[in-house]
């Protein structure tokens, strides 16, 4: 009888839920800032304790630690991307964070075409279309970079480093998602501590305080390892544009958060953007459902 893990599905529900707990990644890093844990802190304290608990629970249970080269990669690929990502939330509106990261499934689509040999479909060019027509309605229609914030740079870098990230695990063949998930916190951790070193004197480096560190260092172990460990697992089950188009679950949880808690701007051109990108990953899913290419290309 096929376990849990084995069934089809079981990836795609992973990444969907991983997705919607991405979206309310910015509640912890905005509360670590009212604790004194500003610039990059907050993500160096959450990506820390996490990695402090991968590390535990590699030594208990005894894991396999067995990566291969794409793995590696991969895994700090998505470190560099979960660690600018947490310094774009502290820098731009949430919401134009997390909709400039929604890029990543066009990338993601570039990647398996130029690298990976899978085709090129009309969704492949509805997918870069309504992904850049959508982020330059989120950015409010302008065309000049000067509107742009590092911030918004920051974004746009973290969901082009978890495409290529994605792509390379999934490419690397199968390891334990715990293995994963410590490279993955690890490369995070460096790099926010590489933000706040050659940053020093700018908006990067801010300063910690013991109580924040504390409350990040759980927010790693309660809330950033579970879904690290979601993701990765799914990643390696999923294709880069498939799991890029399922996360865009957290534009749902994110955009609608942010604007409830935050009272961002999020007018009729906004959510237009958000619409677009969200018809994007509709079309890729329908795609896979519907065509040859199914959206869990492997098992076990």
């Amino acid at each position: 009888m096929m376990t849990l893990a084995e069934r089809p599905m079981t990836p795609v529900v992973l990444a969907f839920l991983s997705a919607a707990l991405w979206g309310i990644w910015w509640i912890p890093i905005r509360y670590l800032g009212t604790l004194g844990m500003d610039g990059a802190w907050g993500g160096v304290a959450m990506n820390g304790g996490a990695a402090l608990f991968a590390v535990l629970w590699v030594v208990v249970t005894r894991v396999s630690f067995r990566l291969g080269l794409n793995g590696i990669l991969g895994a700090a690929l998505v470190g560099v991307a979960v660690s600018t990502y947490s310094v774009a939330i502290t820098m731009s509106d949430v919401v134009r964070v997390i909709l400039l990261f929604y890029l990543a499934p066009g990338w993601s689509k570039i990647i398996e075409w130029a690298f990976m040999g899978r085709g090129w479909h009309w969704t492949s060019t509805l997918t870069i279309a309504a992904s850049l027509l959508g982020a330059w309605l989120v950015l409010g229609g302008d065309l000049s970079l000067s509107g742009l914030g590092i911030g918004d740079f920051l974004a746009v870098l973290s969901g082009m480093a978890w495409a290529g990230g994605a792509a390379l695990i999934f490419a690397g063949g199968r390891s334990s998602a715990a293995s994963l998930t410590l490279v993955t916190c690890l490369c995070a951790t460096a790099i926010g501590v590489g933000f706040i070193l050659l940053g020093k004197g700018t908006v990067f480096s801010g300063q910690a305080t013991l109580i924040g560190s504390g409350v990040g260092a759980v927010a790693g172990l309660v809330y950033v390892m579970p879904i690290m460990v979601l993701t990765l697992w799914s990643a390696q089950r999923l294709p880069p544009a498939t799991i890029s188009f399922l996360l865009t679950a957290e534009i749902l949880s994110g955009v609608l958060s942010g604007v409830l808690l935050l009272d961002e701007p999020f007018g009729a051109m906004q959510a237009g953007g958000a619409l677009l990108i969200l018809l994007a990953a509709a079309a890729e899913v329908l795609k896979g459902i519907g065509g040859k290419n199914k959206p869990v290309c492997r098992q076990g």
